[in-house]
């Protein structure tokens, strides 16, 4: 019970921080979706403007292919955001 209380407040004290979610997008673009190939969601994105609609067609467009096909649904799911949302989600101010 001790315990909780100082941890309660140590965290009471603590400055509140803003976040600046502007600053992490730079981020978004180098997180790898394939650790096989290096594909990040930057060569999802341009393989996606060039028409790919399949993890199959970006790992073609990048050149490569499937080794152990752990990042088909993480490149998958990243095609669906882009073909929900054509434009940026974000823009830069």
């Amino acid at each position: 019970m001790v315990l909780i209380y100082r941890i309660l407040t140590i965290t009471a004290n603590l400055p509140l921080v803003k976040i600046d979610n502007h600053s992490q997008l730079h981020y978004i673009g180098l997180m790898i979706h394939c650790v096989c190939n290096n594909i990040n969601t930057a060569k999802v994105d341009q393989a996606a403007r060039c028409g790919a609609k399949s993890a199959d067609q970006v790992q073609s467009h990048c050149g490569m292919a499937f080794n152990c096909g752990q990042c088909r649904e993480s490149i998958e799911d990243r095609l669906a955001v882009l073909q929900a949302h054509p434009e940026p989600l974000l823009a830069a101010e």
